[in-house]
């Protein structure tokens, strides 16, 4: 009785388009709210369905250049079709429909060259649909050439860690060349289906949307000093792990006679080359700032791994290669010449090409990018 009297008030004090002291009968009130509520009912689906409406409507990401890249920069077709076919479907699943006004469509570039027929267009549409190398966001860093490669933040600690930064090394490399493989088969089918004119119609219009011009990949060559600290610090620490003993010591110290092997040294002059290593790491050790003993870095916390990786003071690169090179002129006379040229010849056979990849224009002679050998070549 008292939530029937309750609901009646509700009724009475919402009808206040009556006069002041008139009453509200109680039919009339259950009459109102059981229309309200039919009402409410039928605007359900409704609103339902206009929100299904909403959260279906997507938008492509608009192409252009990538945030850590310049405009004008040159690219590879690795790095620029993937993006530009995930684009194209993109834009043909997001505006087929006519959900979006034409205020919004035109705020995004037609995926097509002016141009170029219909039944091209579906062609390239269709290419992007069973497209299947998904791009890869970059996580290169930007290197001018010549430029040091800095040793790693936190050093291993077992033989066993320093192989498998070696195979996942290979590994992405490997990836690397299997990715554009599948890009430019791709494109060579797309490019027999068009027709040169207008698969060249359509390349100047990818470029065009991604700020770039035409690029190739290749591999930097390691400056000397960068080649020799990669060779003394491995020897270095194929000793020092040779030393730890159990399996992967055993481990390091086959690694390390079949190096000496391959060098060709005695073992007197594998003596100086095994003083000379650990003098290095030593020297840079103590110059550089932040950096600790190895083996400590895997139970530090956060702000204490940010203390050692944080980046090298002014002047301290400068002061590195001065150290190896001190230490490189150590090691020919400690050897000497005849010594020091198998040394020397061992290294560059392992580490001449092994310089971080590098993008230069295609159309720009090796001899004037003074990139290296190329790591791969685009189109």
């Amino acid at each position: 009785m008292q939530e029937r009297e309750g609901r009646w008030g509700a009724c009475r004090r919402l009808a206040f388009w009556l006069p002041k002291g008139q009453d509200v009968p109680y039919d009339f009130c259950m009459k109102a709210g059981l229309a309200f509520y039919l009402l409410l009912l039928c605007a359900l689906p409704v609103f339902s369905q206009s929100v299904s409406d909403d959260s279906s409507r997507c938008l492509p990401r608009k192409p252009g250049p990538f945030p850590v890249f310049r405009e004008g920069r040159p690219q590879t077709d690795e790095y620029l079709y993937p993006r530009y076919f995930r684009y194209v479907k993109e834009w043909d699943e997001c505006f087929a429909d006519g959900k979006w006004p034409a205020s919004t469509v035109e705020q995004f570039p037609h995926p097509y060259p002016d141009g170029m027929k219909e039944e091209q267009r579906k062609v390239i549409t269709l290419t992007a649909r069973d497209w299947e190398p998904e791009p890869r966001e970059s996580t290169w860093r930007v290197a001018e050439p010549g430029a040091e490669i800095g040793a790693r933040p936190a050093e291993v600690t077992t033989w066993a860690e320093m192989q498998e930064l070696k195979q996942q090394r290979w590994s992405d490399a490997t990836e690397t060349d299997e990715r554009a493989k599948l890009v430019e088969s791709g494109l060579e089918k797309l490019r027999l289906r068009l027709g040169a004119t207008s698969f060249h119609m359509l390349d100047d219009y990818v470029h065009e949307l991604y700020h770039a011009i035409p690029g190739q990949l290749v591999r930097q060559p390691l400056p000397e000093t960068a080649m020799y600290s990669r060779y003394l610090h491995t020897i270095a620490m194929m000793d020092k792990f040779a030393a730890n003993g159990g399996d992967d010591g055993q481990a390091a110290a086959d690694a390390r006679a079949e190096e000496q092997t391959a060098c060709g040294l005695s073992d007197k002059e594998e003596e100086i080359l095994q003083q000379v290593a650990e003098d290095l790491q030593k020297e840079l050790s103590e110059h550089r700032p932040g950096t600790m003993p190895s083996g400590t870095i895997g139970g530090m916390d956060r702000s204490a791994r940010a203390a050692v990786d944080r980046p090298a003071e002014p002047g301290f690169r400068g002061g590195r290669s001065r150290v190896i090179d001190a230490h490189i002129e150590q090691l020919r006379s400690g050897l000497g010449q005849a010594g020091f040229e198998k040394v020397e010849n061992r290294i560059r056979v392992i580490y001449e090409f092994d310089g971080p990849p590098r993008v230069v224009p295609l159309d720009v002679p090796e001899s004037q990018s003074k990139a290296g050998e190329p790591a791969r070549t685009s189109r």
